[in-house]
């Protein structure tokens, strides 16, 4: 279960986002001076200092808990759906990250003891950290992709498909297939949210709002799927999809049509349904075209706090202990090869720090678990 994003956590994990860049900008200047490293020392403290105190503003603040579903029936569909925002938290962190080995390769061999082999390795790690940026620069895209635009487009020109409907069931499906020869067996992951038509009594027509692949990956989609499952079961709302959703199904080859739940509670959720699940609604005609109000607007259920129970501590204890092995060469304490060794090593620790950091990504909390498999395997 995850916590609600504090303002009290966000300043205090912001401080430390700015602490450790002011200590990363310290170390990439070329101080040909001896002795100890205070410019790149202390900011780095206070870094560590700012993070312990992220964890206790995190862990304290109240967890994450389904919006009561009192809110009344909406008539009307808004026309402005709000668009997932960019984690600019997770922006600083991962350009961080991929600088962490250019930081401690320039602070350990340009501190007065500058050597051929410490110089290649610089240069090395400022060419991963212009790649990495470069490759970084998809966590500036838009949150949603192109078909999903264009729903956002028709709703903003009034008018949609759309059907009442309640919001159901998360649920995180395995679906087994065989891979290829020699018996082996392929397992994929898919997160959907089930919609229920309000009269659709018999369940006969369930629709999978599932994640989708933008620019960004799927992850950002299955968080935002994870946070409206924590919170908004048993609301109803709103499934709109758009005018123009036969150009979104002809454009992929999986003719999935982009969608959004919009709820009587004033939130949206972004997806995509499959065909085998919006037939009946697009082909069959069930969900007419409705106008839309273009007053009115809709924002997405915000963003819960980062910080995973059990997950985040081991990590930053691990980033730890990479920024303890900088400190004797900060300190001009160490010879030239046990700084060329710390360095290398306290770089590669802060950027695999750094890269598993965000790694349990999905909060398992509010799925439930279901298994599926190929006909061949049954």
């Amino acid at each position: 279960m995850q916590h609600h994003s504090t303002p009290v956590a966000r300043a205090v994990g912001a401080a430390t986002l700015l602490s450790a860049a002011a200590a990363w900008g310290a170390a990439s200047l070329q101080s040909h001076t001896d002795g100890p490293r205070w410019d790149i020392l202390v900011p780095l403290g206070l870094a560590s200092a700012f993070v312990v105190g992220w964890l206790h503003a995190s862990r304290s603040a109240p967890l994450v808990r389904p919006l009561p579903a009192t809110a009344p029936p909406q008539t009307t569909i808004p026309g402005k759906l709000g668009v997932v925002r960019r984690d600019w938290g997770l922006v600083a962190a991962a350009y961080l990250t991929v600088w962490a080995p250019f930081a401690a390769a320039n602070s350990a061999f340009y501190s007065g003891r500058s050597s051929e082999l410490g110089a290649v390795y610089c240069l090395l790690t400022f060419v991963l950290g212009v790649v990495s940026s470069l490759c970084l620069l998809s966590l500036l895209q838009s949150y949603l992709d192109h078909a999903q635009h264009i729903l956002r487009k028709d709703a903003a020109a009034g008018g949609v498909h759309a059907v009442r409907v309640r919001f159901g069931t998360a649920v995180q499906e395995a679906y087994r297939y065989p891979a290829g020869n020699g018996g082996r067996i392929a397992v994929k992951h898919s997160y959907s949210l089930e919609l229920t038509s309000e009269d659709d009594t018999d369940g006969q027509h369930v629709v999978r709002l599932q994640a989708v692949h933008a620019g960004h990956g799927s992850i950002v989609s299955e968080k935002h799927l994870t946070h409206a499952a924590a919170q908004l079961v048993g609301h109803a709302g709103w499934l709109c999809w758009p005018t123009r959703w036969r150009d979104v199904a002809e454009a992929g080859k999986a003719r999935t049509v982009s969608a959004a739940f919009v709820s009587d509670s004033g939130h949206v959720v972004w997806g995509a349904t499959l065909e085998e699940d919006h037939r009946y609604y697009l082909h069959e005609g069930a969900a007419p075209v409705c106008e839309t109000d273009t007053a009115l607007s809709v924002t997405p259920i915000p963003r819960p706090s980062r910080y995973f129970v059990g997950t985040h501590a081991s990590h930053l204890r691990f980033a730890a202990a990479g920024a303890l092995l900088a400190v004797p060469f900060l300190l001009d304490v160490a010879p030239r090869w046990a700084s060329l060794l710390l360095g290398l090593i306290s770089g590669a620790v802060g950027l695999l720090a750094g890269m598993t950091m965000d790694g349990v990504g999905v909060d398992q909390e509010p799925w439930t678990r279901r298994e599926t498999s190929h006909p061949s395997l049954q």
